[in-house]
């Protein structure tokens, strides 16, 4: 490793360190984990503006260019100046293999982020067609990091972690549907980190493989899991990642079905379970599922409440489920009589005991030519907040098809759509969110919403969802939306 990388990865090694030293220590059976939202430790938040010396983010999942995920990495700028970085890429350790020296075989990448733009490392520069993983260390804030993947079955965005942590939750996956579901772990920290992994099924119940319970991962290094190995033909699979020691982020890579009849979903984990998660724009049209995934995995049984929000204010009767102690729960809306086929709608769940996890999956009609996804799986938002940066839509997304915002308050919220730097837009004045009336605004002219990144900015919190294109359901792909101190 040339002196130039070494100090770049060392530079992210202390900020995992220092950063994941706060995350809430816990495993199935343990314990209650704390329920916190958006601001504190979570996945969804950019660095602040302002007296912010430099930032890192880390992301997982996809592959190189030859692989069957390609991910491309992309920096959003949401201040008035440029940013520059190093992205140091490393490749998934072999299965069985001895675990590698710290970062072996890791290549850096300068970057520079544009003031009020954005930059991409693509597929090509993240290698061979194995599994990458990244750290991406910059020096400022202001600055949110995603990855998008592609493939044959579709293509997904997703957020990078702002922080390591020693606990990752995820509230639904499958392993049969003619696809796969891996799971990423990586390790950019100074230390090594020991990882537990428990799947509870909806069928089977609580699982703990041997082979997942005390996983090796080293300094500068990813590991990668077929959670199919040992749940084989599982629909209903959520996952607990746990760490004994050191701190790691997680993601999970679904692969559904094949091109016309499938999708590609890559979803972060959550480090900390919440007590309110949004879904701001949810529409069950014709020949379309939408199915909400909630998990449970503390050792108290959850009372969750399902708000949903139409539009002109015309609320339906919330719904309500008990989710069991280390358990998941299914919620299909189309099974709901109260929600109106094909009427956009916002749904807000809340857990008056201890915090969950809520994922939304969406299975749209087949048909569509690749890469156009027919499903779609999602983690809702953790709470609300007063600034939101929006990045552009990445290859093979061609931009965003709509931007929904949910009111999380009893007043009227007044938000405005701004440059991702803050600066205002010609003809865009500000407009009002009714609490449980969702805003969806699409593209018109002097709003690009598919072309640029954009800022969200509102007097008080509001959740956000950026339905991007081209889909074969609203909802299947949504560009990750980024709260900013």
């Amino acid at each position: 490793m040339s002196p130039s990388l070494r100090r770049t990865v060392l530079v992210a090694v202390l900020v995992a360190v220092v950063v994941g030293a706060g995350a809430v220590d816990r495993a199935v059976g343990r314990g209650s984990p704390t329920a916190v939202t958006v601001g504190a430790l979570s996945p969804v938040g950019a660095a602040p503006v302002h007296g912010t010396e430099s930032s890192a983010w880390y992301c997982a999942g996809g592959t190189g260019s030859g692989g069957s995920a390609p991910g491309t990495i992309v920096l959003t700028n949401g201040t008035a100046r440029p940013v520059t970085g190093t992205v140091t890429v490393v490749a998934a350790q072999a299965q069985a293999a001895a675990p590698p020296a710290p970062w072996a075989g890791a290549s850096a990448i300068a970057v520079v982020v544009p003031a009020d733009g954005a930059t991409s490392v693509g597929p090509s520069q993240l290698g061979s067609s194995a599994v990458k993983a990244a750290a991406v260390v910059l020096d400022g804030g202001g600055v949110a990091v995603a990855q998008a993947v592609s493939g044959p079955a579709g293509w997904s965005m997703a957020p990078c972690a702002a922080s390591t942590g020693t606990s990752w939750y995820f509230a639904h996956g499958a392993t049969s549907q003619g696809g796969g579901l891996t799971l990423a772990l990586f390790n950019p920290g100074a230390t090594n980190a020991t990882v537990d992994v428990t799947m509870v099924s909806a069928t089977a119940g609580v699982l703990a493989p041997a082979a997942y319970q005390g996983i090796d991962v080293g300094p500068g290094s990813l590991v990668t899991e077929n959670l199919g190995d040992h749940a084989a033909n599982d629909t209903e699979l959520a996952t607990d990642v746990s760490t004994l020691s050191g701190a790691v982020v997680a993601t999970e890579l679904q692969s559904a079905g094949s091109a016309g009849n499938g999708g590609l979903s890559l979803v972060l984990g959550v480090p900390v379970p919440s007590r309110r998660w949004v879904f701001a724009q949810n529409t069950d049209g014709s020949g379309t599922t939408v199915a909400f995934h909630v998990f449970n995995p503390s050792a108290r049984s959850a009372a969750v409440s399902v708000a949903v929000e139409l539009p002109r204010g015309a609320g339906a009767v919330p719904l309500t489920m008990r989710v069991a102690p280390e358990t998941s729960a299914t919620l299909v809306a189309n099974d709901q009589t109260r929600i109106p086929a094909g009427v956009p709608y916002g749904a807000v769940f809340s857990s008056a005991g201890p915090g969950i996890v809520v994922s939304r999956q969406i299975s749209g009609p087949a048909g569509p030519a690749a890469p156009t996804p027919e499903d779609g799986e999602v983690t809702g938002v953790p709470g609300g907040w007063r600034r939101w940066i929006v990045p552009a839509a990445a290859s093979p997304g061609t931009g965003i098809s709509a931007l929904a915002v949910v009111d999380l308050g009893s007043r009227p919220a007044e938000v405005r759509i701004l440059t991702s730097d803050g600066g205002v837009i010609t003809g865009q004045g500000p407009r009002l969110v009714e609490p449980g009336a969702p805003l969806l605004i699409e593209p018109g002219p002097g709003l690009a919403l598919g072309f640029a990144p954009f800022a969200v900015s509102a007097d008080r919190p509001v959740a956000l969802e950026a339905d991007a294109v081209p889909v074969a359901a609203p909802g299947a792909v949504v560009v990750p939306a980024f709260a900013q101190g």
